[in-house]
């Protein structure tokens, strides 16, 4: 297990940067939105609120959409230093508790993905985003058990810009439905994949950027 010790040295004792604060209070701000404009009527479960093709998914998608929504508030906390460093028990179980809903989110779109017909686009890139979703949380578990505090950091980065799909892709479709490009079917098979693979090509070039890019001595 981790100790308090591991878990402390995750903050490395640097101030948080200004570009920091500016890029989560953007996510936070694009994550307000989301929750206000789309995520609190999933909550009304009734055929009504739903509609008749996303009613009869009820069993898949909820839990895909309740657990998706907890991990993109809980998430957040987990990257806080200040958490990090004075609430060490907090942040485990936080932890814990994110991984436990990316496996539950990740089974509710598996199960959406097989029971779409006649997009096979649009369920490969639901399949495609799970399958990532998945991956990139466990290898940040994994990390943090072998004590490896800097993939744990970098594969939680990624494992969030995945859970961050679910406003990703709405916000990239009110775009695009802004702009009236194609329709939405259309605009959904494209988005299922865009929405998690393009922010995890940009977060890798951030990541990695730094140390590509560094003079060496």
């Amino acid at each position: 297990m981790d100790s308090p010790q591991d878990l402390a040295s995750l903050s490395d004792g640097r101030k948080v940067g200004l570009g920091s604060w500016l890029g989560w209070a953007v996510v936070l701000g694009l994550l307000a939105y989301f929750l206000n404009k789309y995520a609190f009527h999933y909550f009304v479960v009734t055929p009504q609120s739903y509609g008749t093709y996303y009613w009869l998914r009820i069993l898949w998608l909820l839990p895909h959409v309740a657990a998706g929504l907890l991990a993109i508030v809980i998430g957040p906390l987990q990257f806080w230093p200040k958490i990090r460093r004075d609430y060490l028990q907090f942040h485990r179980v936080a932890g814990r508790v994110y991984v436990v809903l990316v496996l539950i989110g990740a089974a509710g779109a598996l199960g959406l993905a097989g029971k779409i017909k006649g997009s096979p686009a649009y369920a490969l890139g639901l399949a495609g985003l799970a399958t990532a979703w998945v991956t990139t949380t466990l290898m940040a578990f994994v990390a943090i058990r072998r004590k490896n505090l800097t993939q744990h950091k970098q594969w939680m980065v990624r494992s969030y810009v995945v859970t961050f799909a679910f406003v990703t892709f709405r916000l990239a479709d009110d775009v695009l439905q802004a702009a009236h490009v194609q329709n939405e079917d259309v605009r959904s098979k494209y988005l299922a994949w865009a929405c998690w693979a393009v922010p995890l090509l940009v977060a890798e070039v951030v990541m990695q950027g730094r140390a590509v890019f560094q003079k060496r001595t």
